[in-house]
């Protein structure tokens, strides 16, 4: 799938999640229209996070998925220049089945 169709199937489905119909229905699709390094950018905020800027995996799949509305910028601990999953996230992650990152020790499980 090109760049250019996956972020079109992922922003449509988005979208459609944002209806009180679509919410539980178009998570799977979003996760199936990520490209891997997309995903395992996701699941990093999701398990490890928040997340430094300078610790992403990747700065531009942290990008796409700030666009997407799948992440959110935060602070932590008093600081700025973190990164963290939003809710919509992990319901794209768990209709998707995503298989989980190891949680970062010290982290609540």
């Amino acid at each position: 799938m090109s760049q250019s169709d996956w972020r079109a199937q992922a922003q449509d489905a988005v979208e459609k999640m944002g209806t009180d119909a679509g919410y539980f229905s178009y998570g799977a699709i979003v996760w199936d229209a990520l490209p891997d390094g997309h995903r395992e950018q996701l699941k990093q905020l999701l398990y490890q996070g928040p997340v430094y800027d300078g610790s992403v995996i990747s700065k531009s799949a942290r990008d796409d998925l700030l666009k997407l509305g799948l992440a959110v910028r935060c602070c932590f601990m008093g600081e700025d220049g973190f990164t963290a999953a939003s809710y919509a996230a992990y319901s794209v992650a768990k209709q998707g089945k995503s298989d989980r990152l190891q949680i970062k020790q010290g982290t609540p499980s």
